[in-house]
């Protein structure tokens, strides 16, 4: 049985490692299961009897991201954080960066950023509304949105560029970015 086991997590390794070379340079909805199958050296058949489509296999490699790291991550399904707890999720991205760099950009597929950014609204709004209560949940929402949105761009572009700046330094960025959308929220109060 434990011979089956290591066959299967073998075949799905490799399947994965196949698609991650192939989305470094093709999107996500153009790959196709004969030349995944090529890349990795399985039979279709192999294929299928873990997945159904090659969208399956990169959502299950998204899911096995978010549950290895869920310690750098989990901060944010809670309210409140602190700006190191953001710097250790950098370190984490850095640390895995290439899937990083596949996972959440043009190529991957953008349904796993919107995942990733409902997974963590609703704490990072509830710890909002407790912290700023004048303001309503809909503008607190469009400032989570603005600032995830160019959050991840700046995550992107971080890890593209090498990680030139320190995952504190980026972690700090962030939140002084941050604090000022949240200053920009009183401008909403008066446009109404």
């Amino acid at each position: 049985m434990e011979n089956l086991d290591n066959r299967v997590r073998y075949t799905k390794m490799v399947l994965q490692q196949a698609l991650l070379k192939i989305l470094q340079s093709k999107h996500i909805d153009k790959v196709t299961i004969k030349e995944l199958c090529e890349e990795a050296k399985v039979n279709r058949g192999t294929f299928y009897l873990h997945y159904s489509t090659p969208n399956d296999l990169l959502i299950e490699i998204e899911q096995q991201f978010i549950d290895e790291n869920m310690a750098y991550f989990s901060p944010y399904f809670h309210q409140g954080y602190e700006t190191s707890q953001l710097a250790g999720m950098f370190t984490c991205i850095l640390k895995n960066k290439e899937i990083c760099r596949i996972i959440m950009g043009k190529n991957g597929n953008p349904r796993f950023l919107q995942r990733l950014q409902e997974m963590i609204r609703k704490g990072v709004v509830d710890g909002w509304c407790k912290e700023f209560p004048k303001y309503s949940r809909t503008d607190l929402d469009y400032v989570f949105d603005f600032i995830f949105a160019g959050s991840m761009r700046l995550i992107l572009n971080w890890i593209e560029d090498g990680g030139s700046l320190s995952t504190a330094e980026l972690a700090n960025r962030l939140d002084r970015l941050g604090h000022y959308c949240h200053m920009a929220i009183s401008e909403f109060l008066k446009l109404k």
